[in-house]
């Protein structure tokens, strides 16, 4: 599921992603490396951003930083946006770190380690985060090419089953 952002934007209102092209090398210890930036001020708008880093830095990273794989799945982003096969859909994804959704605009492949994820034209391609991946068996990595349908209800990963509750507790 996705938030469509242009439900909350005027007319005007141009989408911004958590990866561009032309970004430098992502950083392993940046919290807001799979955020959304309309997401993140969202939640700064409801007062509610310390929560959300605190959700992100201990819940979705787990108190440590961006695993290797997460970080491939960045750079991957990066690459097949420079290529013009991806583009930004205008929404995020409904729970955090609610990283951005990209709509595949031709037919292509990611790849992420020894995965190869291929998508079509027309597919949503999103960042999933480590307990989404725990929970789901049947994602090999941190990514996830589907059709996704909108919704209008974020939430945090501290609100959903299996979550940490905290850096030193579960998984």
């Amino acid at each position: 599921m996705n938030i469509l952002k242009a439900l909350f934007g005027s007319p005007q209102y141009v989408s911004r992603a958590d990866t561009t092209a032309d970004e430098p090398e992502p950083d392993p210890a940046d919290v807001w490396a799979f955020t959304d930036p309309d997401a993140r001020e969202s939640y700064e708008k409801m007062g509610r951003l310390a929560e959300l880093e605190r959700d992100i830095r201990f819940e979705v990273m787990r108190g440590k930083p961006w695993m290797e794989d997460e970080i491939a799945y960045k750079r991957e982003i990066q690459r097949l946006l420079g290529e013009g096969k991806l583009e930004d859909k205008g929404s995020y994804w409904f729970a955090s770190p609610f990283p951005t959704v990209y709509r595949a605009v031709g037919k292509g492949e990611l790849r992420v380690g020894e995965n190869t994820y291929p998508f079509a034209a027309g597919d949503d391609i999103v960042f999933q985060c480590r307990m989404t991946r725990d929970s789901n068996p049947e994602l090999s990595g941190p990514v996830l090419v589907a059709r996704l349908r909108p919704t209008d209800k974020a939430r945090l990963c501290g609100e959903m089953g299996g979550a940490m509750s905290g850096m030193g507790k579960g998984g």
